[in-house]
């Protein structure tokens, strides 16, 4: 099925480009990234806390700078940005092989922050004006299977080479990253002034905008309530999202009503990669006629009700049915939220838009702190009030989210 609705859309070798860059370096993202943490404390000997503060600015540049990477993408040119950027991000993962002491990984995690920050706006930007509207939700879910390829590969290929406790991964990555920057300027050289059939979207030498349009341009984003909602509802579904590598990680590795826990997490982690591997474009197929506000509705609720199967009592029935809803609702996200900020987004504004909606992982950044809390409090053998409450503060964004409906039906953008 994925074939034949290839087969049948036309997509631009840009497109390609920035679809086999992202299989390519994520998968060399997840070879390294989730094994940081056990790294610096077990081998660099850096406390949990300092670890904490390294893992936890990457997401806080996220959420102070993307507006401006945003703002970036609208006013320079594209080529140049998705061109140059991965190269000085490569050298940046490189330097991580080098880094010995706690504030050169707090800088080099900062830094490593701030280029996702610039180039990521840009290059869904590009996604977004080199595909036309019948096939962009297409271009933006093979994004998304790109990005789960390499979660699903990554780990495994770091388990197969032993790389687990070694920082030699971050060579890889920032290698990749710098022939990925490489690749870009190549495949683009030919596309000097060429601008999408679609959007009139020029990719090198933009017309500059004056700092007043700039200005009006994110005065016209903050008065808008539909986007403003849809981002602070969605925000508390990357808070419940953020927890099943935090909150129940910590509880299953330590809690005494799983019998091997560590071993239990491991397989959802694999199984979740598999479920949205599997299902991904079933449910594209499925939701295709869906009200896209519905669709971020309804992640949010089945990410919120996964947490209550660790209301009762543990059982394997019970760690299925929470990864599959749990799936599922990461899924209906990455299916429909960057695709529904393309379509707020007005065409001289995308780029802000787009980086700007990287404040939604202002939940990443509070759920795991509040997660900690929680077990701090209660203590890894009570389910019941750690997950019940973390049930019923994601599902205050559906609230949020369905004033961003109602508002949207008004036509209050």
């Amino acid at each position: 099925m994925v074939l034949s609705m290839l087969m049948n859309q036309k997509l631009g070798r840009m497109i390609w480009n920035i679809l086999i860059g992202t299989l390519f370096t994520r998968t060399a993202l997840f070879m390294s990234t989730p094994f940081l943490a056990i790294f610096l404390t077990n081998q660099k000997e850096i406390s949990i806390i300092h670890t904490g503060y390294i893992l936890g600015i990457n997401p806080l540049i996220n959420v102070l700078f993307g507006g401006l990477g945003g703002g970036l993408a609208d006013r320079f040119s594209l080529k140049k940005i998705i061109g140059y950027v991965p190269i000085a991000w490569g050298g940046v993962f490189i330097l991580f092989y080098y880094a010995d002491s706690f504030w050169q990984f707090l800088l080099l995690s900062g830094l490593n922050g701030l280029c996702y920050s610039i180039f990521e706006p840009a290059s869904k930007k590009v996604l977004s004006s080199q595909s036309n509207q019948t096939n962009r939700l297409l271009v933006f879910n093979l994004r998304y299977t790109a990005i789960n390829l390499g979660a699903f590969a990554g780990p495994l290929l770091s388990l197969l080479f032993n790389m687990r406790m070694t920082l030699f991964p971050y060579v890889i990555l920032g290698v990749l990253y710098i022939l990925y920057g490489m690749s870009t300027q190549l495949f683009f050289a030919e596309s000097s002034g060429a601008v999408s059939p679609v959007s009139a979207t020029p990719l090198v030498s933009p017309t500059p905008h004056k700092p007043q349009q700039r200005l009006y341009a994110f005065h016209v984003l903050l008065k808008n309530p539909v986007y403003l909602l849809l981002l602070a509802g969605v925000s508390f579904s990357f808070f419940g999202y953020s927890q099943l590598n935090s909150t129940v990680s910590q509880y299953m590795a330590n809690s005494n009503t799983f019998a091997d826990g560590i071993r239990l997490y491991s397989t959802l982690l694999s199984a979740n990669a598999v479920i949205i591997l599997a299902a991904q474009f079933i449910l594209l197929r499925w939701i295709s006629g869906w009200n896209p506000f519905n669709v971020i509705l309804t992640s949010n609720l089945l990410i919120s009700l996964s947490f209550l199967c660790f209301v009762f009592p543990s059982s394997y029935l019970m760690l299925l049915v929470f990864i599959v809803l749990f799936s599922v609702g990461e899924m209906l996200i990455g299916a429909r939220f960057d695709a529904l900020v393309d379509e707020l987004a007005p065409e001289e504004a995308k780029g802000l838009y787009f980086g700007s909606s990287e404040w939604v992982r202002t939940g990443t950044i509070g759920g795991p702190i509040i997660g900690t809390l929680l077990l701090d409090q209660f203590g890894f053998h009570s389910g019941l009030p750690v997950f019940g409450l973390l049930s019923v503060l994601t599902i205050a964004g559906a609230g949020l989210i369905h004033m961003a409906k109602f508002n949207y039906r008004r036509g209050n953008y």
